[in-house]
This record gives structure tokens, sequence and C-alpha cells, in this order.
């Protein structure tokens, strides 16, 4: 389907259109679907990224330095499976770990010992040299509240701290169960300061800091002295509609809307304001018979609007 939107075949490999995951089966084991959808991807120049879903005591060990060892070994099992089938192949050293919880048989992604291994394999991709991936925008519950919130956020800042190249889980929720809207255009506003607070921080007319002191002792204000106004709008980060940085007074003034109501909102403005031209027909009928010529049957498939 991919290869449908382009002209050669090898466009695909140079302008790449996605990423597929294929999952060892932990411990150090590679099932027949991953293998083959492996080969397929390699063979194809798509793009792979081997992520190993280790379950920390449970199907690995329940120490971070154990579990890392497995982690590690599993991508590299994946890498070197690549490379055999065509050298120089494309791949990503990713991951998506659970912790074990002993009580309720469960396995959080969000755990604070799968963070760590999180940012213990963001360094060993580094040190290899090997873009990485990782499951850390996300939250484990089922609700999008505080809980959410704080892992996403947590997870986040971590992943851009342990410089993961490619973070995975904006709007999941449920152990990537569910997919929500409403947490989405929270969890944009997430990656915006994660972004701003991993911005280069750079002098700009700082030091020495004397004449700038000086400048202040004589206007007597600091908001329309000319480092100010020249260094804000890239300085100073300010967020959209579903951070509240208003007043109690601005916020009653403004509608005295819940976060629910501003995120209802905010998608509901993307989704106005989408305004892309369709596929041409020719292709859309053939996207069709692609997917009519597997297990679907065509009566399942959209209508042709």
């Amino acid at each position: 389907m991919m290869e449908c939107f382009r002209q050669k075949k090898n466009d695909l490999m140079e302008k790449p259109m996605a990423i597929f995951t294929c999952c060892p089966n932990s411990p150090l084991r590679w099932g027949i679907d991953s293998s083959h959808n492996l080969i397929d991807c390699v063979e194809k120049g798509i793009i792979v990224e081997v992520v190993p879903v280790l379950m920390i005591g449970l199907a690995a060990p329940v120490t971070t330095v154990g579990a890392l060892v497995m982690q590690t070994a599993e991508v590299l099992s994946g890498i070197v499976f690549t490379q055999l089938i065509k050298p120089g192949a494309p791949v990503i050293f990713g991951g998506a770990p659970g912790v074990f919880h002993m009580q309720l048989m469960s396995a959080p992604m969000t755990g604070v010992e799968a963070l760590q291994l999180y940012c213990g394999y963001g360094q060993i991709a580094r040190h290899l040299q090997i873009p990485s991936q990782a499951y850390m925008g996300l939250g484990d519950g089922k609700f999008n509240d505080p809980q959410a919130g704080s892992e996403t956020a947590s997870g986040s800042y971590l992943a851009a701290l342990s410089r993961i190249n490619q973070v995975t889980g904006a709007g999941m929720l449920d152990f990537v169960n569910c997919f929500s809207l409403e947490k989405l255009v929270f969890d944009d506003e997430i990656c915006g300061h994660v972004l701003h607070f991993m911005r280069d921080i750079e002098v700009k007319g700082d030091l020495p800091i004397k004449p700038f002191i000086d400048e202040v002792l004589t206007e007597q204000q600091i908001c329309t002295m000319e480092h100010t106004l020249e260094n804000w709008p890239k300085e100073l980060y300010i967020p959209g509609p579903m951070v509240d940085r208003t007043s109690w007074e601005q916020w009653e003034q403004f509608g005295s809307k819940s976060w629910q109501d501003r995120a209802r909102d905010t998608v509901q403005a993307a989704l106005d304001s989408y305004d892309e031209t369709p596929i041409e027909g020719k292709l859309d009928r053939e996207l069709r018979n692609i997917m009519s010529n597997g297990h679907v049957d065509p009566k399942d498939l959209p209508a042709i609007s």
C-alpha cells in the first residue's frame, strides 16, 4: 500500500512513510510472525524498530541491570537479523518494558523500574550510535486524570533527557489499549514544554551582566528593554488552551471552561480546519483492492464518498 504512494520501488527506501515494530518473544526468542514481519520489512526497505516487550519480574530479571542486559541482547539479536537479510538496512533500538505487578498480575509500562530501563537502554543506543525508540509518553490508567498527566509528563521529560530519538505514546491510556483525542491534545502541550526545556541554552547578550544591570537601574524596569523585546519570543514558551494559566477572574471571563471543554474545543477546531485534497480515484480503488484481496470482506470497508 505504501508503494502506491511512490513512483519507484527504491523511492520507499529513500523516502520512508512508516516505521514497523517487530517484537522478539522474551526471553530471547523470535516467533514465526515477528520473523516474517521483519524479513518482509527489510526486503521492502521499511524501517524496523526492534521492540522487546520485557515483563520485568515475569519474563525478564527483576533487577534493573539484569533486565537491561536482556533488553540489549534481544535488540541486538534483531539488529543482527536485519543485517543478515540486507546489510545497512535501517533499524531502531526500541523497547516497551512493563513492570510485572505481583499482586494484580498487570504490567504497567510507566512503573519507575520500566522508566529506569528506558533511560538505561537509551544510553546504550547512543553509545552504539543507533537511533532509539521508547514508549514513554503515555499513561497506564483508564482516564485523563492526574495519574495520566504525571505518568506522561515524567516519561516524556526522562525520554528527552535520555536523548531518546522517537518517543511513542501520545494520546495513549490503559497499557496502550486505549487512544484518547482529549489526551492527545493535552500531550501535544507536554511535548511543547519538553522541547522548549531541551532547547539549546546560549549566551545572548547576558555576559558580562553589568551592562544589563546598569540599564535596569536606569530604566527601572525590564519588560520593554531591548534585551527583553529581542529575546522573549523564543525564550518564553506560551502554551495553548490546554494549559490553564489564567487567574480565577480571567477564567470566569473566558467562560469558566474545564479542561474537558478546552480539549473538545481544541479537537473540534483541528477537525474543522482540516483541509486536505483527497487521493485520486484510481489510487483509492487500488488501495481498496489490496485490502479486499486479503482476509477482509470488501463490504466491511468504508464506502467511497
